[in-house]
């Protein structure tokens, strides 16, 4: 819902329903026995069928007062709810789309930029801390800063949201690669195999793995199904 339909939209006053009203309540009045209203019948009551000619000016000065003060009020209260609505979208600031922020990021990244995709990428996490691709590339980014602590923290964020994402998965295969821990490493790039069956391909020629390569267990990993003995 926008902010506009937010706004409460001022009901139009119905002059002939305060006519009426006012009416009503003089012919009830006047019904009483010798009522001090009598004398101001000729103000308010419309139902002659020839008034005199200063009791339809009386009569149209009476109108004419009313429509102006309904007037007033609905230019007052107008008022007022615009000074409202201004106040309201001052206070709120427009959130940037997270798809345009993060294709800018992905493209920084790409460049060689860190600095400015990770400034980029933890925008879209302040705004949504639950985005798993943004906290994933931030990891990547700590890890080619050989950062390897910061990296290992955004990859496990990432699978605190989704524990399936392989990508997360794959990529502290890689930092424990890179950390010597082949034990956590081949842990982590069997849990990414075990999701996505193709995170073999990506590691037969990554060069982060290269402290794996030498294992009997990371060859057997490296094995397609059929081609299993």
């Amino acid at each position: 819902m926008g902010a506009l339909d937010k706004l409460t939209l001022l009901p139009v006053l119905d002059l002939s329903g305060i006519m009426s009203y006012i009416n009503k309540a003089l012919r009830r009045l006047q019904k009483e026995k010798n009522s001090p209203y009598e004398a101001y019948r000729h103000l308010f009551d419309f139902s002659e069928k020839k008034p005199q000619r200063y009791s339809k000016w009386l009569s149209l000065v009476g109108v004419m007062t009313v429509f102006c003060f309904a007037a007033a009020m609905i230019v007052f209260l107008n008022t007022l709810d615009e000074t409202k609505a201004r106040a309201v979208f001052q206070s709120v600031p427009f959130k940037p789309p997270v798809a345009a922020i993060y294709a800018q990021a992905l493209e920084m990244q790409r460049k060689g930029n860190l600095q400015e995709a990770k400034t980029s990428y933890e925008k879209i996490v302040k705004i949504d801390p639950q985005n798993v691709q943004a906290l994933n590339n931030l990891g990547v980014i700590y890890m080619e800063q050989k950062d390897y602590e910061m990296a290992i923290k955004y990859f496990h964020d990432a699978l605190d949201m989704n524990n399936e994402y392989v990508d997360a998965h794959y990529n502290l295969a890689c930092v424990y690669a890179q950390k010597k821990d082949s034990v956590q490493s081949m842990m982590y790039l069997k849990k990414a195999v075990a999701f996505n069956p193709q995170a073999r391909q990506w590691a037969k020629n990554d060069d982060d793995l290269k402290p794996l390569r030498g294992l009997p267990e990371f060859s057997a990993l490296m094995k397609e199904p059929g081609n299993l003995p």
